[in-house]
């Protein structure tokens, strides 16, 4: 779990951390433990992400059901062998580096907040303005939300029946 964020500091750092997060399972994979199904290739993911159970867990550190649950049906897997693997592919440029954030509203329970987001850690490249609804529990941030989800590979609409 993550320890709830006081500063806007820890809030950008915290976003940057979870939105790296699909990316440290995809790119996990082993590019040399590959299958083929159906004619696509897929990696296999090491033990620590082998099973739904264990990436969706991942997920939640950072990202409430919904979120975990879409990221995950993202990763577009195949099960072989008890055995996890990622298709493999390029999502393109995506922005997932916050550069800066600004906390629009804070309660006791929530806060929310706009991240511009980048390509590039240093420069403003593919920016994209993003609001985040972020649940506060105990000592615990998750972010329930995000917008423009639809226009991140990571984050799409998923179909209801994913395995």
């Amino acid at each position: 779990m993550v320890k709830i964020a006081q500063t806007d500091r820890e809030l950008k750092a915290f976003i940057a951390t979870a939105e790296t997060a699909w990316f440290n399972v995809y790119d996990s994979a082993d590019i040399n433990r590959v299958i083929t199904v159906g004619g696509v290739e897929y990696k296999q993911l090491p033990l620590r992400f082998s099973t739904k159970a264990k990436v969706i867990a991942y997920f939640r550190r950072y990202w409430g059901v919904d979120m975990s649950n879409r990221m995950f049906c993202n990763l577009q897997t195949v099960s072989r062998n008890n055995r996890l693997y990622v298709i493999v592919g390029d999502t393109g440029l995506v922005s997932f580096i916050p550069l800066r954030i600004r906390v629009t509203e804070r309660t006791a329970t929530r806060i929310r907040l706009t991240a511009v987001l980048s390509a590039d850690e240093i420069e403003e490249v593919e920016t994209e303005n993003v609001r985040y609804l972020i649940a506060k529990s105990g000592t615990a941030l998750r972010i329930l939300n995000r917008d423009k989800k639809n226009t991140d590979p990571r984050y799409q609409t998923c179909p209801l029946n994913v395995n």
